[in-house]
């Protein structure tokens, strides 16, 4: 169970970052648009930790938060490097 919260808080944190990083570069074209999805990310980061329970061991959850965050900051990548990013 030590295993598994430490790895739902831990690794939820990139995860978190990667998915806002990803929803903020395809739509900050819209100024108002920043700050409240940036305040969105307490609430993302708690519901990915939260999920990380629904696994059924800590590596698991370890690898599904993993690869959250490696496709999510891949993708932003990708889009960066395709000039297709909003900002």
């Amino acid at each position: 169970m030590l295993a598994r919260s430490l790895v739902g808080v831990f690794l939820s944190i990139p995860a978190s970052a990667a998915i806002m990083g990803v929803f903020l570069s395809l739509t900050a074209s819209e100024r108002g648009i920043i700050v409240p999805s940036l305040l969105m990310f307490f609430p993302l980061w708690v519901a990915l930790a939260s999920a990380s329970y629904l696994q059924p061991t800590a590596r698991r959850a370890a690898a599904v938060l993993l690869g959250i965050s490696g496709g999510g900051f891949g993708l932003l990548a990708v889009i960066k490097f395709l000039g297709a990013s909003a900002v």
